[in-house]
């Protein structure tokens, strides 16, 4: 049984065996030694296996799968031994030829002959005519209902003949060694040609140097351009870096950080009196330090970098740019620490619910009142962040946290009008968070027909924020009704109420508890 080797050619794959392998080989050989230092030779041998590969293509199938020394017989007399090529000097005639198999003609598109996709040029060599002609015909069919389109069609469709077999192809000749070796010299004697012709004329010093100086100019506008573009970045960066820069030390080091405070209308962020909300006391000088060194390298060589880029510097600042990375990864590493390590005091949630019932009232009308705000609601360094209706914030004298809470009014089941008020926190177990919303503290007072509530919850001394809150919930029977009375808009957030009044415009009116939902007492003009 024969050897069979896994050869590589023309970036086919085939297996061969060994005989037919020694041929290939021998051949192969044959013809690196012609073309060997030949210009353009490396090309010819590439274009050479890629038509070996074509026929060995065409020999292997479902019943055969190894290339034997027959078939590498059959491809020899197709293609032309090395021995076979007819010198360039001597005329050619076919008759000196042998008969190979032609492979037909195939319709490419013409890159030597082409002014636009080589469509034409292709149509010429396929047809055997002028090119022009083509040119003119689709010149006219763009004139004739828009038919000039089937040259984009065909610009896209036909494939580009790039390779000297795909050039031979379209021409109609047969792909053999001969024809191969000889298109490559033609195209290299013609480029040479036109180039001696072009290079030895004055128009073309002329131009030459025309061209030159036209670069020249459109190299130097470029030049210009891309200075100038460097130039808007760097204080565009420079400009935004410092802006930020000061933004970042406001709200580290100083209490009123915002810029006309009063026309924005956004709460102080000063980071000392907000940080311990959420972190102890002891944590909040690690985390001011980490949080500024975090922030401000990257800000520092933003500015940095739009001040080299504006004036053009070089500085061997490689060691510098290592030690500002190396701080600012250990400071965002002991950011990350602290979040992580806080971040577990949010893992399980717990909730406490009390019921209260209203002592019975001459009025059935409830009158809902909010109780004053604390003196140090006033105080410039009150910390106050608001989102939508929730509320944090501290009194920075003594440390107290507090929150919003919220007020809502349902139907009551029972019959009896109830207060029932829902706290909940969070902490690192079950147990934990249970404390902490046992711990919350809220007041409210009745007094006859008059309900009072305060404005905030609090946490007790020393607990930070693990996400409280306070809910409320009023509940009425049918045929009772509540008035809200100023300032009550600070703990009703959509309540639900049939007409779908906003919450605010709830104030100052009388509203009855119905079948359907709360209803607004609309008074009579009679």
């Amino acid at each position: 049984m024969k050897k069979t080797i896994k050869i590589k050619i023309g970036g086919v794959v085939f297996h061969i065996d060994d005989d037919a392998y020694d041929m290939l080989k021998e051949y192969l050989n044959s013809l690196n030694d012609h073309f060997k230092g030949m210009e353009g030779g490396t090309e010819v041998i590439d274009d050479i296996e890629t038509r070996i590969a074509e026929i060995f293509e065409q020999k292997v199938g479902d019943r055969k799968e190894v290339i034997d020394k027959n078939d590498v017989v059959s491809m020899i007399e197709i293609m032309g031994e090395a021995k076979d090529i007819i010198d360039e000097e001597e005329p050619f005639t076919t008759g000196t030829e042998k008969t190979y198999s032609r492979t037909g003609k195939r319709l490419y598109r013409d890159p030597d002959n082409a002014i636009l996709g080589g469509v034409c040029g292709g149509l010429g060599a396929y047809f055997n005519v002028d090119p022009v002609w083509f040119r003119i015909l689709f010149i006219i069919l763009v004139f004739v209902y828009g038919l000039g389109l089937v040259y984009i069609i065909l610009w896209i469709v036909l494939p580009k003949a790039e390779t000297t077999t795909q050039k031979l192809e379209m021409k109609g000749k047969n792909v053999t060694v001969q024809n191969i070796e000889r298109s490559l010299k033609e195209e290299y004697e013609s480029v040479k040609g036109n180039f001696r012709k072009m290079k030895d004329s004055r128009a073309y010093n002329r131009s030459t140097e025309a061209v030159n100086e036209v670069f020249r100019g459109i190299g130097n506008i470029i030049l210009i351009f891309l200075k100038l573009i460097l130039m808007i970045i760097g204080i565009v960066l420079i400009i935004a870096g410092f802006s930020v820069l000061i933004a970042v030390l406001g709200a580290l080091l100083f209490s009123n950080v915002l810029f006309f405070p009063d026309i924005f209308d956004v709460p102080r962020f000063y980071l000392p009196h907000i940080l311990p909300i959420f972190t102890a006391q002891a944590n909040v000088p690690f985390v001011l330090i980490a949080l500024m060194l975090t922030i401000m390298i990257p800000l520092i060589a933003l500015i940095y970098g739009g001040i080299k880029l504006i004036f053009r510097f070089k500085v061997n600042d490689k060691v510098i740019g290592l030690i500002a990375f190396i701080i600012w990864f250990i400071s965002l590493a002991g950011l990350a620490t602290v979040v992580a390590f806080e971040g577990a005091n949010f893992d399980e949630r717990a909730r406490i619910t009390n019921t209260y019932r209203l002592e019975d009232t001459q009025s059935n009308t409830l009158y809902l009142q909010i109780n004053d705000l604390p003196d140090f609601a006033d105080q410039m360094e009150f910390v106050s962040i608001e989102i939508e209706n929730e509320g944090i914030y501290r009194d920075p004298n003594t440390g107290t946290i507090y929150g919003k809470p919220g007020l809502d009014i349902v139907k009551s089941e029972s019959g009896e009008v109830e207060l029932e008020v829902r706290k909940r926190s969070r902490g690192r177990n079950s147990q934990i968070a249970w404390e902490h919303a046992r711990e919350l503290e809220y007041y409210w007072d009745q007094k006859d027909s008059l309900v009072i509530f305060d404005p905030y919850f609090k946490l007790p001394d020393g607990q930070r924020w693990r996400d409280p809150s306070v809910r409320l919930r009023l509940k009425l029977p049918e045929g009772e009704s509540v008035y809200f009375e100023d300032g009550m808009t600070r703990i009703i957030h959509n309540i639900r109420y049939i007409t779908h009044t906003r919450d605010y415009d709830m104030i100052g009116k009388v509203y009855t508890m119905t079948e359907e939902g709360l209803e607004e007492v609309v008074e009579s003009t009679e």
